[in-house]
């Protein structure tokens, strides 16, 4: 499987210039949609995730992005993902645009929403053929984290060009799990946090109940956000248990 960057930061940046107006919507729709009839036929889908009216602290988180040379590091990144996943077959090379979705101040974003498009990587893929890195206004631009977060896009990509997307939560802890070791993430939750939540997920794993699958992966307080019933999972409980269970088996001697 192969990738490749296609820059969009300056392209958001040039609407994020303009004025306050009806203008500068225009200048997005003509940017980003530039008059397509079809999800494929979109230019920058990554961008359709953007506010078009975003605030001047968006821009700001922009500037630093683009300071750090953003972009570049995310090329780096896929060069090295494209040398990892050699052996997946795929029949077109995949486009990757970086975006910046305002979770501070944006009133239709609400990040675990957005967040959870990582389960539909294999309809993004069918339907436009991109893959979407997202940037957070809340967070502070670092390359590292840049880093991974592309790397973890790449893997999820490659497990859902070959299985497709994950409808049962261990199909989705199967594959949060992979991608986080293919970035090389570490643990956060110590052994007594961990033992806790495999606990409350063993009965669980089948489920493909959204409410039950979602409150699953992300914790209680996300659960309260999507109006969906807390399990008493901590913040990215499933995750961590995904990562947990993907580096014992990583560890565990060939049978």
């Amino acid at each position: 499987m192969r990738f490749e960057l296609v820059p969009t930061l300056n392209e958001l940046r040039s609407v994020y210039a303009r004025p306050l107006d009806a203008r500068r919507f225009q200048a997005y729709l003509d940017t980003v949609i530039n008059g397509a009839q079809s999800a494929k036929a979109v230019r920058l889908p990554p961008l359709v995730l953007a506010n078009p009216m975003a605030k001047a602290h968006v821009l700001n988180v922009l500037d630093q992005w683009l300071t750090l040379d953003a972009e570049e590091t995310a090329r780096a990144a896929l060069e090295e993902a494209n040398a990892r996943l050699l052996h997946v077959a795929y029949d077109a090379a995949v486009k990757v645009g970086l975006t910046l979705l305002d979770d501070v101040a944006g009133g239709w974003t609400n990040r675990n929403i957005n967040d959870a498009m990582r389960f539909h990587t294999a309809q993004a893929l069918k339907t436009s053929g991109w893959v979407t890195v997202c940037l957070w206004t809340s967070a502070v631009p670092q390359r590292a984290a840049l880093r991974q977060t592309v790397l973890e896009c790449a893997q999820r990509a490659a497990l859902a060009a070959c299985h497709g997307d994950p409808c049962t939560l261990l199909g989705m802890m199967r594959q949060e799990g992979a991608a986080a070791v293919f970035a090389e993430r570490t643990l956060e939750f110590n052994a007594e946090e961990l033992a806790y939540s495999r606990a409350v997920l063993a009965p669980l794993l089948e489920s493909s109940h959204q409410p039950t699958v979602l409150a699953a992966m992300y914790g209680d307080e996300a659960a309260r956000d999507w109006g969906y019933t807390p399990l008493g999972l901590s913040n990215q409980a499933g995750f961590q248990v995904a990562l947990a269970d993907a580096l014992e088996s990583q560890a565990r001697p060939p049978a």
